[in-house]
């Protein structure tokens, strides 16, 4: 099992969630599948993470952590729920500064596109997911935008993504003028159920919203 990448985002990652033992229960390593080995080696030197900027969150195996729980995350009433099927059999351990999540499922790293719920494959293993982190790192969380938006407004909370105004999916810019901080549950409550609405259009499709009392 090669973790030479994972173990240099370790080295990268300068805020650790929790001091507590990483206790990971049995929802998590049932959907870990084969990339267990590789959770439980990360959470045996860092029980979750901050990184970049706090553009790249990673949960702590810790229910106490609260919204940084990675059990907590993925329970279905905190979020899951607001997107239907769309993220049924997945395990959230990650995201970027956008809320972006990275997911486990049928032993493959992926990315979570949570305005559409779209699911792209990322690596076979999370030492590929951890290489690309390390080698892109800007354009995988999202770092110049959450290093922009902190020296403008002070330092986001761990609990905090930067949330588009006008949905990047409807030609909403990639700027500080159109993102606020949100808390990062609020914001896939919001992109849930567009999410829910808009998965599988082709695209162009023009979208029309109706806001209702």
């Amino acid at each position: 099992m090669n973790l030479a990448n994972l173990n240099l985002l370790l080295e990268a990652a300068n805020e650790i969630v929790s001091a507590a033992p990483p206790a990971l229960d049995g929802w998590t390593t049932r959907h870990a599948d084969a990339r267990l080995a590789e959770l439980e080696h990360l959470y045996s030197h860092k029980n979750g993470f901050l990184a970049f900027d706090r553009a790249l969150r990673f949960f702590a195996a810790d229910p106490h952590a609260h919204d940084l729980s990675l059990s907590r995350w993925n329970s279905p009433r905190l979020w899951r729920d607001h997107y239907g099927n769309l993220a049924d059999d997945l395990l959230f351990f990650a995201d970027d500064i956008f809320g972006g999540q990275f997911c486990l499922k049928e032993g493959g790293v992926f990315t979570f596109e949570p305005e559409t719920g779209t699911l792209e494959r990322l690596a076979d293993d999370l030492d590929g997911w951890a290489a690309l982190m390390l080698t892109e790192t800007d354009y995988y969380t999202g770092r110049p935008l959450a290093a922009a938006w902190q020296e403008r407004f002070g330092v986001l909370e761990p609990t905090q993504r930067l949330i588009s105004t006008l949905l990047f999916t409807l030609g909403g810019e990639f700027s500080l003028a159109n993102l606020s901080a949100k808390d990062a549950t609020l914001g896939m409550k919001i992109r849930g159920p567009i999410a829910q609405k808009i998965s599988g259009l082709p695209e162009g499709t023009k979208i029309r919203f109706v806001i209702e009392d």
